[in-house]
């Protein structure tokens, strides 16, 4: 397994959670849908709801067409990751947007609720931070999450994301990328 690389939309590591199982970590990849799809039909409606914001269903988040552009993007504008954990994604991180000078991307992670608070959306966020401070200096990024996702608003804080605005229970977030 090559190391942990930001610099490369290649990057592949195998880490470990605060519990100590292994994750491995590497970008999404055509062949991946059943493995996402079985994430996204796995996770708790309140997951859902906090990441979304509103009660959504299922068959939106399956849709074979939403899967499959997921798994096979175009890498000079988007990044996927995924977390995987004995065989399974248990999550998933995304930088989405331009990597050109003057543009703001969009950052996000979700984690399947028995993975949750293990300390799998930091290294997701580092990853995805490292690489957009590689190659996107001086852009913005931006994060959005539900005042009720406590854990997501910590995450934010924690990376030094500063509140842009809050309105019908969303939180936008910026952070300006050095």
């Amino acid at each position: 397994m090559k190391s942990l690389s930001p610099h490369s939309l290649e990057c592949e590591a195998r880490v470990l959670d605060k519990t100590g199982t292994e994750i491995e970590i590497r970008p999404l990849r055509p062949g991946d849908e059943s493995l996402l799809r079985n994430f996204y039909l796995g996770l708790s409606e309140e997951t859902v709801y906090s990441y979304y914001n509103y009660h959504m269903n299922r068959s939106v988040l399956v849709k074979e067409e939403k899967i499959g552009q997921e798994c096979s993007y175009d890498h000079d504008v988007h990044m996927r990751l995924a977390a995987i954990c004995k065989g399974e994604i248990i999550g998933v991180g995304m930088l989405l947007g331009s990597f050109c000078p003057e543009e703001v991307s969009e950052i996000g992670h979700l984690i399947s609720d028995d993975y949750q608070g293990r300390g799998i959306a930091t290294i997701l966020m580092k990853i995805l931070l490292s690489h957009a401070e590689h190659h996107q200096k001086g852009n913005w990024i931006f994060a959005q999450t539900s005042t009720r996702n406590t854990g997501s608003r910590k995450l934010l804080q924690k990376f030094c994301f500063t509140i842009k605005s809050m309105a019908d229970g969303e939180i936008s977030w910026l952070y300006k990328i050095r």
